[in-house]
């Protein structure tokens, strides 16, 4: 078949769709669909995030979290310091701490916790800062400003680390016996001032403990604490106090924590504890230090009306299917273009391309009118960063949201082609998109999140701009936008293969 007659074809295919009226009813319903709920949802949620008197921002705007026990002293211009870590691990003898649902599952740490050097401005929480620690979990880290995370050596174990200050750049080292050193990187801190305070830290980020159930997500924190074992510090330069003093960096609160206080003198914090002997610094501590942005994703929020708006696609692709076998065109079609694959590569192109542009339309539509009623219900800076459509996250969003909606389309189709009758193959498609929906908000978190792995309904993380959490209820907001469009690509190419073979094999 030449180019010339593949044009027809799709010319043909096209005709068909546009000139039943009652398919692109269906088509514009979908739109409209996608863009109503979406705007109920918008308009219908709100919440008080920035009112939050925990809220912390970092140097660039953006939430945080800084909590640890925070032993220092100024200086000014550039330096050195040096410590050895010889253990670090949770307090003896501490009563397990209580909290969070019965029968939870634990969440992975990350690495924004530990034990280590640190140089801040101050110790207001959410100043600017530059560390080199030891993670129980990830080992060595160089970090800075709550955004910059850089992997030195695996393993937590006994350790001597450095850090140097030259200008703006922070540079972080590690060795295992004090005498080789290795560079772990060089950060460059542009929000420390000239005096800032130097020393050694610990925290412990909170365990949580997440259980679902029932369409639903429980959320529990415990606060957990670090304690570790400080020798060898020394500061080579820069120095300006004659004493190192102990504080505990904590969230804001509604009274203040107490005064500032030397090491072994009073100066310990309900969060943490400092003691020092010979030169020893038994150092206890608690939080995380590093971002925080709360889970809610405010593009996904945008498009949760692509739900409804696929429920028409899913007819619309049967229909557009099973209408030529039941008043018996398939077999003009079938005679006009014997080759009877290319005949389903046409209908799946044209209807591919169709529901892409207009999902991609309703999509935009939907995020344009509905952001600016978030923000008026609280989804605003500094906790919920403005978002445009220039926004390559949403841009990305945006175009995978509307090649997850054409590509359910398209199985439709093969699912129509398959079953060539539109109430079975249409209570099909939506039971395969829907179902595991209802059945991951049912399962614990590891069966759910590989139910999103492998079914149609991961194809809904493609309207999330964030990177996946396990907190929210959407069980698909625990896989990546790439991972659900791959797996929904999957049963797409899955579902139009069985239907060319079933084409061959049957007749008309």
């Amino acid at each position: 078949m030449n180019t010339l007659q593949e044009f027809r074809l799709l010319l043909a295919e096209w005709t068909k769709l546009r000139s039943v009226r009652r398919w692109m009813i269906t088509l514009l319903g979908a739109a409209a669909l996608t863009v109503g709920l979406s705007v109920l949802a918008a308009n219908g949620g709100t919440t008080d995030m920035n009112d939050n008197p925990n809220f912390v921002v970092g140097p660039d705007g953006t939430p945080v979290a800084d909590g640890m026990q925070f032993v220092h002293q100024p200086i000014t211009g550039d330096g050195t310091i040096t410590v050895r870590i010889t253990s670090l691990g949770e307090p003896p003898n501490v009563r397990p701490p209580s909290g969070g649902p019965e029968g939870a599952q634990k969440l992975p740490k990350g690495p924004w916790a530990g034990a280590g050097l640190i140089i801040k401005d101050g110790t207001r929480s959410g100043s600017s800062y530059a560390a080199v620690l030891v993670n129980p979990t990830h080992g060595v880290r160089l970090q800075s400003d709550f955004t910059t995370d850089l992997a030195g050596s695996p393993g937590g174990g006994p350790r001597w680390l450095r850090l140097t200050r030259t200008g703006e750049q922070i540079t972080g080292y590690e060795s295992t016996d004090g005498a080789a050193w290795r560079q772990v990187g060089t950060v460059t801190v542009p929000h420390l001032p000239q005096t800032a305070q130097i020393g050694v830290f610990v925290s412990a980020e909170p365990e949580l403990l997440l259980q679902r159930s029932a369409g639903s997500t429980s959320l529990g924190a415990r606060e957990v604490r670090n304690v570790a074992t400080f020798d060898n510090l020394q500061l080579s330069t820069g120095g300006t106090g004659t004493s190192w003093h102990s504080d505990t960096v904590t969230m804001p609160r509604a009274e203040p924590e107490g005064p500032d206080g030397e090491v072994g003198k009073g100066g310990n914090q309900p969060m943490g504890s400092t003691k020092e002997a010979d030169g020893v610094y038994t150092i206890t501590g608690s939080g995380k230090i590093g971002p925080q942005e709360p889970p809610d994703d405010i593009v996904q929020i945008s498009l949760i009306g692509v739900i409804a708006g696929l429920m028409a696609l899913i007819a619309l692709g049967v229909l557009f299917a099973t209408s030529e076998y039941r008043r018996d065109m398939i077999r003009t079609t079938f005679m006009a273009a014997p080759r009877r694959g290319r005949v389903l590569a046409a209908k799946a192109i044209v209807l591919g391309t169709v529901v892409y542009l207009t999902a991609l339309a309703s999509a935009g539509t939907a995020f344009v009118i509905a952001q600016p009623m978030l923000r008026e219900h609280g989804f605003a800076p500094p906790a919920f960063p403005k978002q445009s459509l220039t926004d390559p996250a949403v841009v990305r969003t945006l175009l995978l949201t509307a090649a997850f909606m054409a590509a359910v389309a398209v199985f439709s189709m093969a699912v129509g082609t398959l079953m060539r009758r539109s109430a079975p193959a249409i209570t099909t498609a939506v039971v395969l998109v829907i179902l595991p929906i209802i059945i991951g908000s049912l399962l614990p978190l590891t069966p759910t999140r590989w139910l999103m792995h492998i079914t149609l309904a991961g194809g809904f993380a493609t309207q999330r701009a964030k990177a996946p959490d396990a907190t929210l209820v959407e069980p698909w907001s625990m896989v990546s936008p790439w991972a659900g469009i791959a797996t929904v690509g999957a049963y797409t190419l899955g579902a139009l293969a069985l239907a060319w073979w079933q084409l061959r094999r049957r007749d008309a």
